[in-house]
């Protein structure tokens, strides 16, 4: 069973955005999944600075958006986009030594943060971005 699975109420409205969080849902689930199988050969760590990477360069679209529409509220959802990477950083970092958050702690904020940061921030941004005519 999928950690998340996608539905319409992840949907900003705005097409390039929720692909690409339906790419960073995709890669939750492909590790939750080999998780749950306990897939001797899974490389973890690769997977987690996929999804690292690719939660980069969404942040990086969706910063740019808000530079596109002038968006108001951009020095806060980048905070948040800030804040995040921070803290995904020190907890990987923590669990590449060997101390700090399991790997299944890890999977839980990566989805609990995502899912609320879609459901508020992002819905917001995508509402601004339709008021501006990006669909």
């Amino acid at each position: 069973m999928p950690m998340i699975a996608w539905s319409n109420q992840f949907s900003v409205g705005v097409q390039e955005v929720d692909k690409q969080h339906q790419v960073l849902v995709g890669i939750l689930n492909r590790l939750s999944s080999a998780l749950d199988a306990q897939d001797k050969d899974f490389d973890s760590h690769k997977v987690i600075d996929e999804m690292v990477q690719y939660t980069v360069y969404h942040f990086g679209t969706e910063e740019h958006l808000m530079t596109q529409i002038g968006y108001a509220a951009k020095a806060q959802h980048v905070a948040e986009h800030q804040a995040f990477v921070h803290q995904v950083g020190e907890m990987v970092g923590q669990l590449t030594q060997g101390h700090g958050p399991s790997l299944e702690e890890l999977l839980i904020f990566l989805r609990d943060w995502l899912i609320s940061h879609i459901l508020h921030s992002d819905r917001d941004l995508g509402d601004a971005l339709n008021l501006a005519g990006v669909r």
